[in-house]
């Protein structure tokens, strides 16, 4: 199977967990990773499987993923997406991400086996930009509190090797059962 791996990342956390999985599936068929910066122009490849992670802006995958998937004209594909998120999983702002996510795939008819999300370590930019919108707006949405400091605290060890070991188990467990779905054994 050809697998397409790409990857958009900012602060390295997704090149970080983009990596990880590469190492853990690139054994699982025929697996190109790429930071997607570097490729501008069309691949002329072609990919039975992509594997797409992204860094969260705006509740879902940023820009550059996005043109990205544009661009390549991924559209009607079998795909599985992951992203990195300042917040923990079980926030409600990474399943707003990660559902946006999905439905801007859904959106090119691609068909999603598999999602992931794992928090990373926020910009120490958006903390500085936070912090200036409190203090022009005190309902800003994203006020600056004692809460959301700890939060960009914590962050600041994530991805993790726990996130890193989750994202590989995610993603060989997927090409594992799709490969064992085309053996002839199952036909």
């Amino acid at each position: 199977m050809k697998i397409l791996l790409a990857y958009s990342s900012k602060t390295k956390n997704t090149k970080k967990v983009a990596e990880a999985i590469y190492e853990d599936i690139k054994n699982l068929g025929d697996v190109d990773l790429i930071d997607i910066k570097k490729h501008k122009k069309k691949i002329s490849k072609e990919y039975d499987f992509y594997i797409l992670g992204a860094w969260t802006d705006k509740t879902n995958a940023n820009k550059n993923m996005q043109h990205f998937i544009d661009t390549q004209e991924i559209h009607n594909k079998d795909v599985a997406i992951f992203l990195t998120c300042g917040v923990p999983r079980e926030h409600y702002h990474a399943d707003d991400s990660i559902n946006n996510y999905i439905e801007f795939m859904k959106e090119r008819n691609n068909r999603i086996h598999k999602t992931f999300i794992c928090q990373g370590k926020i910009d120490p930019k958006v903390m500085i930009v936070f912090r200036i919108l409190t203090w022009k707006d005190p309902n800003f949405i994203h006020k600056v509190t004692p809460d959301l400091v700890e939060m960009v605290n914590e962050s600041k060890t994530h991805p993790d090797a726990q996130d890193l070991k989750d994202a590989q188990d995610c993603f060989s467990a997927l090409l594992k059962d799709m490969a064992l779905e085309k053996s002839p054994l199952n036909v």
